[in-house]
């Protein structure tokens, strides 16, 4: 799933997303760290590492990024657009479709 899908190379303290801003995209960590932080930017509330996805209850919501996204060392990201998944879960079993509609649930 991953082929053709872009790749972006961050480092240290660079920020992926900002809390507030629209969640059109979830991402896989490939390599590195990225640290979800609090509205004050100085608690880490949660950690990724390689191999990890993150993102989805927020696209599938629609929502606005509750916390903001922060590189920790030299990352890795392989980027998803939200349409991608929405394409893939049209062709789901409604069974399917449902888990997803209780996995959007999560970002509300």
């Amino acid at each position: 799933m991953t082929k053709g899908f872009p790749s972006i190379q961050m480092i240290d303290g660079e920020v992926l997303f900002r809390q507030g801003t629209a969640a059109e995209y979830f991402y896989l960590i490939e390599r590195g760290k990225v640290l979800l932080l609090d509205q004050s930017g100085q608690v880490v509330l949660r950690s990724y590492d390689a191999d990890q996805v993150f993102g989805l209850p927020e696209v599938l919501a629609g929502a606005l990024w509750p916390h903001t996204a922060l590189v920790s060392g030299k990352t890795e990201i392989r980027v998803f657009p939200a349409k991608l998944l929405f394409e893939q879960i049209d062709k789901m079993p409604a069974a399917h479709q449902d888990f997803m509609n209780e996995m959007a649930k999560l970002a509300l």
